[in-house]
């Protein structure tokens, strides 16, 4: 479901495209015809009810052939539109930058999904600045945590944080607010004594395979009953192993930053 600031988005992202008006689509003649949007390599599908959002919204008549989460083969119809020439290649453009964008996002994040079979996996904010709602959803679609939708969500005390304020005293701050809590720790020791305060996760950044391992087994031997988080460094190449290691999340900001924009095309049927 879009929710109304998804939509509101949608519809900023349009305006911003058409910039007052289309004056080349203006040129053409007053008609209706009918459109097929295709995908032409293989993906899973996303951002199909966001390209079908901004057709209805103008008042053309869509039928979806492939959903969301659906994997799609090259040469797959996609959506056909029917109604005004002029409305319809208006929103072409726009609506095949969202279905590319996202149906990369969510490729490449089933992908990981599958190499992952022992660990939850999330993405991170390192999204497309503007676009995170949708990179976000299109990680969901595909069965991957979204994890912080944005800064207010949730409390995470990184690195920079904790130049200012000691793991003790933020932990203690922040569990006033009433908000979950994560911190980021670098080493064993860092997260030995993050747990001993009790934050609702502990993500372990940068550690290798091995410190990784040990670090975790030593959380637990303490009695740290919060979610391990590890990140950093993490790629599709070396996921499977650290999938192994006994954390409960992994988050990659892979999943976003290495998202490919898969393309789609849109053929006129006059």
């Amino acid at each position: 479901m879009l929710s109304p600031k998804m939509k509101t988005l949608l519809k900023g992202y349009l305006s911003q495209d058409v910039s007052g008006k289309d004056i080349t689509s203006e040129l053409i003649p007053k008609t209706n015809c009918k459109a097929v949007i295709k995908v032409n390599e293989n993906c899973v599908l996303a951002g199909v009810e966001e390209a079908t959002y901004l057709f209805r919204e103008h008042e053309l008549k869509v039928k979806v052939h492939k959903n969301d989460g659906t994997h799609a083969n090259k040469k797959s119809k996609i959506i056909t539109i029917i109604g005004s020439a002029q409305k319809i290649l208006t929103i072409e453009r726009i609506s095949l930058n969202i279905l590319g964008r996202m149906s990369g996002v969510a490729t490449i994040c089933a992908e990981a999904k599958k190499k992952s079979k022992n660990t939850k996996l999330a993405v991170t904010r390192k999204t497309i600045p503007g676009f995170q709602a949708f990179d976000k959803k299109a990680a969901e679609i595909a069965g991957v945590w979204s994890h912080r939708k944005n800064l207010n969500e949730m409390i995470l005390l990184k690195d920079n944080h904790l130049k200012f304020i000691g793991i003790k005293e933020g932990i203690a701050k922040a569990k006033k607010t009433g908000k979950k809590i994560e911190i980021e720790v670098e080493n064993e020791k860092e997260a030995l004594e993050a747990a001993r305060e009790k934050p609702n996760f502990i993500m372990l950044d940068n550690f290798s395979q091995k410190n990784a391992k040990k670090t975790i087994k030593k959380l637990r031997e303490k009695g740290f009953n919060g979610k391990i988080e590890l990140s950093g460094g993490i790629t599709i190449k070396n996921l499977p192993k650290y999938s192994n290691l006994g954390a409960d999340l992994i988050s990659m900001g892979e999943l976003t930053k290495k998202a490919k924009i898969i393309d789609f095309s849109m053929d006129v049927i006059k």
